[in-house]
C-alpha cells in the first residue's frame, strides 16, 4: 500500500469523526490546558514559577486537558466540559500565574465557548 492510497483511506475515517464532535473546542482546551502547564515547567528562563502557583497550574492544566479530550470522546455531554473551561479559565488569570500569560486563558476561554455553542449537524435524510 502506498501513501497514495493510505491517505484517502485515512481521509475516509477522519472526516465522520471530525464532522460529528467539537473539534476545535477540544484542541483549543488541550492546547490551553498545555500552555497553563508549560509556563510553569519552563519558567520563562529567568523567571521561575513554583509554589502555590506551579501546583494549581499544573492542576488547572490536566484538567483542561481532560476537559478537551472528555469534548472529543463524548460530543453528546459537551457542555459540562465547556463551561468547565469557561470556569477553570477564570480561575487560571487569579491561580496560575495570570492563566499562563493570558495565552492559555484564551485557548480555554475560546475552547470553552466554541464547545458550548457547538450543535450537531442534523441529520440528512436521502429521499429517493
Amino acid at each position: 500500500m502506498t501513501m497514495n492510497d493510505l491517505w484517502p483511506t485515512a481521509r475516509s475515517r477522519w472526516l465522520p469523526w471530525y464532522r460529528t464532535r467539537p473539534f476545535w473546542g477540544g484542541l483549543f482546551m488541550c492546547l490551553g490546558g498545555v500552555e497553563i502547564v508549560l509556563t510553569t515547567w519552563d519558567g520563562l528562563g529567568m523567571l521561575p514559577f513554583s509554589g502555590t502557583a506551579g501546583a494549581s497550574a499544573w492542576l488547572l492544566g490536566s484538567l483542561c486537558l481532560v476537559a478537551g479530550l472528555a469534548t472529543w470522546q463524548a460530543p453528546e455531554r459537551r457542555a459540562f466540559p465547556g463551561v468547565l473551561a469557561l470556569v477553570l479559565s477564570l480561575i487560571s488569570l487569579v491561580a496560575a500565574n495570570m492563566g499562563g500569560l493570558f495565552l492559555g486563558f484564551l485557548l480555554l476561554a475560546s475552547g470553552g465557548a466554541i464547545t458550548v455553542a457547538w450543535t450537531p449537524e442534523p441529520r440528512s435524510s436521502k429521499a429517493s
